[in-house]
């Protein structure tokens, strides 16, 4: 096991294995509407150059899947409509990091841009016919309903501890706040992220 010396990331490229935990929140949208968001648990990857032992320039990918319920309100009247679902959240983003010791443990700060992909299971219409190339089955139609969907800008900023194990092998855990630009009647929307990170060198 490593002592508390001098870090073993500067000029190196890493990547890592991510558990992402989504907490659950709630939204006000137009005219008394409301979303509900639970807990959730997902996963992501992600690799990085660092610069030096303080600084690092990197990519990740993210997906969660979560439950959600809505609250609708009628249009000029008094009647509410409730509705449950469920809610894939695949998150592709740039992103920097700031280690503040050159040592194998230390606090850090990250910030992130990019663009998260919604989908919902509420049907936008009725099913419609597809064909594709299954590897197993070869050409295959079926049906299939389209459900609504959209791609927001996102960004975050968070911080955590990354402790060096060894010069090969790393792990980091921290906290992030997700804002999501999805526009129409919700406007922007943020989320909280914990992640444990498993990560390893590539040289």
């Amino acid at each position: 096991m490593a002592d508390l010396g001098n870090s073993y990331r500067a000029e190196r490229w890493e990547g890592s294995f991510r558990l992402n935990g989504l907490q659950s929140e709630s939204f006000d949208g137009k005219n008394g509407s409301s979303a509900d968001i639970d807990d959730a648990v997902g996963f992501g990857f992600d690799f990085a150059y660092n610069l030096d032992e303080n600084l690092a320039l990197g990519m990740a990918l993210e997906w969660v899947d979560t439950d959600f319920e809505t609250t609708s309100r009628e249009v000029g009247g008094s009647q509410s409509y409730s509705g449950k679902g469920d809610l894939e959240m695949t998150t592709l983003n740039v992103n920097g990091t700031y280690y503040f010791l050159p040592k194998v443990i230390t606090p850090y700060v990250h910030a992130s841009l990019g663009a998260t992909y919604l989908d919902t299971d509420v049907p936008t219409g009725p099913p419609v016919p597809v064909c594709w190339w299954d590897p197993w089955w070869g050409y295959y139609c079926g049906l299939d309903t389209p459900t609504l969907s959209e791609s927001a800008f996102s960004y975050e900023v968070g911080a955590g501890v990354r402790w060096e194990v060894n010069d090969a092998f790393f792990v980091r855990g921290g906290y992030s706040q997700q804002w999501l630009d999805v526009g129409k009647g919700a406007g922007t929307v943020d989320v909280g992220l914990y992640r444990l990170g498993l990560g390893f060198y590539f040289q």
